[in-house]
């Protein structure tokens, strides 16, 4: 990720049109998805704990139906100007159940998206030679990388949300 205090953003979301997936989920133990989330992120994404953020997390279990909210981030530096960003927004309730322990719902929203950054804070990197050089380099040499990152991105999204879906098959089939 480049820290700059002026840059040039490219944005590319890595799924379809409107760039998100929603998964819905009713059956035993729904608040196991925040783990299984975390594990994916490291299976999947080669994601280090450093990498994986979790921006807002609500978990209230004062009343005989607990409800959850989490919202992960996850940061994969690609390059020195190119990262791969996912968001995770899990939400739920849970209450008891003789049968399974607990029993419930989660709604997941997954959002990913590749972001290529160009510093411009120096005098050379707002010069125009300079953003002659960068439009060159990037349309002519760094787009196959780009597109690359891309591919690979929505690769592994598509993987993540496949693992998930069997992963909720999984917890279906414990009825």
């Amino acid at each position: 990720m480049v820290f700059a205090r002026t840059k040039l953003v490219i944005h590319d979301d890595c799924l379809p049109p409107p760039g998100k997936v929603t998964l819905t989920y009713t059956g035993p133990n729904p608040q196991n998805l925040y783990h299984q989330i975390k594990k994916l992120f490291s299976t999947i994404f080669k994601a280090e704990e450093k990498d994986i953020q979790e921006k807002e997390i609500s978990w209230d279990r004062s009343k005989a139906e607990e409800t959850f909210s989490v919202k992960f981030g996850m940061i994969k530096g690609l390059d020195n100007f190119t990262n791969m960003q996912i968001n995770v927004d899990l939400s739920g309730s849970a209450k008891p159940s003789r049968e399974f322990g607990k029993e419930g719902n989660a709604t997941i929203k997954i959002e990913s998206f590749i972001r290529t950054e160009y510093p411009q804070d120096t005098l050379w990197q707002r010069s125009l030679l300079y953003e002659i050089f960068r439009v060159f380099y990037h349309r002519v040499i760094y787009k196959d990388t780009r597109e690359k990152f891309k591919d690979r991105c929505t690769e592994l999204v598509k993987h993540f949300q496949s693992e998930l879906k069997s992963f909720l098959n999984l917890l279906q089939r414990a009825k």
